[in-house]
């Protein structure tokens, strides 16, 4: 039940998105929990994030002690996880059928779920590190002191530390630390080091609003129950 009300969603959003898309609206909030503020592009100053935002290229994103927000990119439905004492730009460019897409997370933890890509990559880059993959599932974990610390879920990612230039392949069940020294080390996957998905075992929240700008300056509302 759970798997098609996400199907669900994603096909409204479609349907809804499609004559509004733009080069620079990529996202739409579909959770947000506790304290999550936003910084729009070309704009100065945060302000409160609510569910149902449509994010364009270049917002920044910061999530409170009891943060926890979800995002979907529009044109694939890849999910991004970003989790308490975050903070994250989402960049994206838009080519035919399909976003080009980056999160520049500065600290913190995000989750990818990302669905296979049809053109090019999707990039997570760090102060430290860079991780590329087509489609996968996968933690990462960002302290700019120290490095970053890659977990495989599923699939496959390319981690390359930027001060060295190393890289390697991560896949499932291996984790992989990149350091701010230049090194790279992976290794099995200690499931105690796993960190927990506060969106794996329910929803949180119940219901998205989601206005949408029609081509002759109407709003339009959304309504999506989630649970």
């Amino acid at each position: 039940m759970k798997i098609l009300k996400h199907i669900l969603i994603g096909f409204i959003i479609t349907l809804l998105l499609a004559p509004l898309q733009s080069a620079s609206k990529i996202a739409v909030t579909t959770k947000v929990s506790g304290k999550v503020s936003i910084e729009a592009a070309g704009k100065s100053g945060f302000s409160k994030l609510k569910a149902g935002t449509i994010l364009t290229d270049g917002d920044r994103i910061k999530t409170g002690d009891d943060g926890f927000i979800v995002f979907i990119y529009i044109d694939d439905k890849s999910m991004i996880k970003v989790k308490e004492k975050t903070e994250i730009m989402v960049k994206g460019s838009r080519t035919t059928g399909s976003i080009s897409k980056q999160i520049n997370i500065a600290v913190g933890t995000l989750r990818a779920q990302v669905n296979k890509q049809r053109k090019g990559d999707f990039v997570v880059q760090s102060p430290t590190s860079v991780a590329s993959v087509k489609g996968t599932d996968f933690w990462m974990i960002t302290n700019p002191d120290v490095g970053d610390i890659l977990i495989g879920l599923e699939g496959l990612v390319n981690l390359t530390n930027l001060l060295s230039g190393e890289s390697t392949d991560i896949g499932a069940g291996m984790t992989c630390t990149s350091s701010t020294d230049g090194s790279i080390e992976a290794s099995e996957t200690n499931p105690d080091n796993i960190p927990t998905d506060p969106d794996s075992g329910g929803s949180v929240g119940t219901q998205i609003e989601i206005e949408l700008e029609g081509p002759n300056g109407e709003i339009r509302t959304l309504l999506i129950d989630i649970q």
